[in-house]
């Protein structure tokens, strides 16, 4: 991620809720004049962003949620390359397999609340790499990193 003293500085909070947002209705664009994430759908709090969005499409990149696809993997590689616990790692393997995998995934670490935190630092750590990468293929500058850029125990790389 490339820094620069003249670029806008990022809504870091609003752009992880872009990437990992689920609705199929909302779109989100990042601003890249102002660092601010703009959300179009069927509740705009701004009726007239749409508009601005429109005649300005250079200005504002559509942000894509993280693919399901992609999460799948997450999850998988969690299990695999995460979990010590053979019978969890099992049980973890046999969710993702069907419907309702995300469902079954989360369900499946409730029995154990230690490796379900962890779950959910690691596809944390998964989603600030991907808006990480997400900025360095746009070769985008920021003013400031994101707040977790070089934290301690940032899950894995």
């Amino acid at each position: 991620m490339r820094l620069a003293a003249d670029a806008p500085t990022p809504d870091w909070n609003l752009l992880e809720a872009a990437f990992e947002c689920a609705d199929l209705e909302l779109r989100s664009y990042y601003d890249t004049v102002t660092g601010e994430v703009c959300v179009t759908g069927p509740f705009e709090d701004d009726p007239g962003e749409r508009e601005r969005i429109d005649a300005d499409p250079q200005r504002y990149l559509e942000i894509e949620h993280v693919a399901s696809r992609e999460q799948y993997r997450w999850m998988e590689r969690f299990a695999l390359e995460e979990v010590a616990d053979e019978l969890l790692r099992e049980r973890l393997l046999r969710a993702l397999t069907g419907r309702r995998v995300f469902r079954r995934f989360k369900d499946a670490l409730l029995a154990a609340p230690p490796e379900r935190e962890r779950w959910f630092a690691y596809h944390s750590s998964a989603l600030r790499r991907a808006i990480e990468q997400w900025f360095a293929e746009r070769d985008l500058p920021v003013g400031t990193p994101p707040p977790w850029a070089g934290s301690p125990g940032d899950g894995p790389a």
